[in-house]
């Protein structure tokens, strides 16, 4: 049987070996990253919020005064209101009946 320096079940193996690998990672330095895009993206919220209170504040950019070409024109009389028809004449001799045009139309099956 060979002898295996990582297994653990060994009893000859040292409880505290000095020599064993050191499996503690070495500390990274702080990665450097780009501070101008922190920047940029302050100044890109700062100015669509400034666009936003411009657009949405509330005070109109016109002059309130109107002048003659925004002034209206007097309304309108309303019209009249419509009449009901006249009643039709019953005594009225009934129009003639046109009689059918002779193979008009009318098939039989």
């Amino acid at each position: 049987m060979t002898y295996d320096p990582n297994n653990l079940n060994d009893p000859n193996r040292p409880l505290n070996p000095t020599n064993g690998p050191d499996f503690r990672t070495t500390p990274v330095g702080a990665r450097k990253s780009s501070s101008w895009v922190g920047w940029v993206a302050a100044i890109a919220v700062i100015a669509v919020a400034a666009f936003a209170y411009m657009e949405w504040n509330g005070t109109p950019d016109t002059d309130p005064q109107t002048t003659a070409s925004t002034k209206s024109e007097p309304a309108a009389p309303a019209p009249a209101p419509v009449t009901p028809m006249a009643p039709a004449d019953n005594n009225a001799a009934p129009a003639p009946a046109t009689p059918p045009a002779p193979g008009g139309g009318a098939t039989q099956q």
